[in-house]
């Protein structure tokens, strides 16, 4: 019966603690990319340093630069589409997990 009721609080807690992490994601338009890199601090070994064009309203980077690892999800992918909008000159959407310095990048788009 302990068992039982200990696996089942260590359920809950891991259901509110991805629950909580889904909804601290931000989402930032517009987005200039300072730099890029590799690391040794993250699994995926990438970074990526950017810049919002606009600071009004952004969660990240607001007036600053700001740097973000990339998840170990579609890395390949996520970095292309880094060096693309690099090579371009464009500015990019991008999602992280937190607004906070050095959370992951989750999501990148090149913008027009």
């Amino acid at each position: 019966m302990k068992k039982g009721i200990l696996l089942a609080v260590v359920g809950f807690v891991a259901l509110m603690m991805t629950t909580g992490m889904s909804f601290a994601a931000a989402d930032c338009a517009d987005m200039a990319i300072v730099g890029t890199g590799t690391t040794p601090y993250t699994d995926s070994g990438l970074f990526v340093k950017v810049k919002a064009t606009n600071a009004a309203g952004q969660a990240c980077g607001a007036g600053a630069d700001i740097q973000y690892f990339l998840d170990t999800t579609n890395t390949d992918a996520t970095y292309a589409t880094i060096l693309t909008a690099l090579s371009l000159g464009k500015t990019i959407f991008i999602q992280v997990s937190a607004p906070a310095a050095n959370s992951l990048l989750l999501v990148t788009a090149v913008k027009n």
